[in-house]
């Protein structure tokens, strides 16, 4: 599970931005998401069911950090959790950001 992640030199806005982009071009990108809700970043699963974890967004002197803060996991997605995990874990170290699991 990514506990929390953090970003230096770049707002959540231009993050989330990077991010999209990036899943975009990945098959990852065919069932995850990232967006910006107030004060909370989201990611969402979907395939055969929808998950979502949500992370608190919390700036920092030179960028943000994300805490996760709750999570509903669709049955169908828990088996697959650890390498889907991993898979978002890499796309967003890829973009600037540190990772904590």
């Amino acid at each position: 599970m990514i506990k929390e992640f953090s970003v230096s030199a770049s707002s959540a806005n231009d993050f989330v931005k990077k991010v999209t982009d990036s899943l975009s071009t990945r098959e990852l990108g065919k069932i995850a998401s990232i967006s910006l809700s107030g004060e909370n970043v989201i990611i969402c699963f979907s395939k055969l069911g929808k998950s979502e974890v949500i992370f608190t967004l919390k700036s920092t002197e030179n960028g943000f950090q994300c805490i996760h803060k709750s999570e509903k996991i669709s049955f169908t997605h828990k088996a697959f959790r650890s390498d889907i995990e991993n898979k978002l874990s890499k796309v967003l170290e890829s973009n600037g950001a540190i990772v904590n699991s």
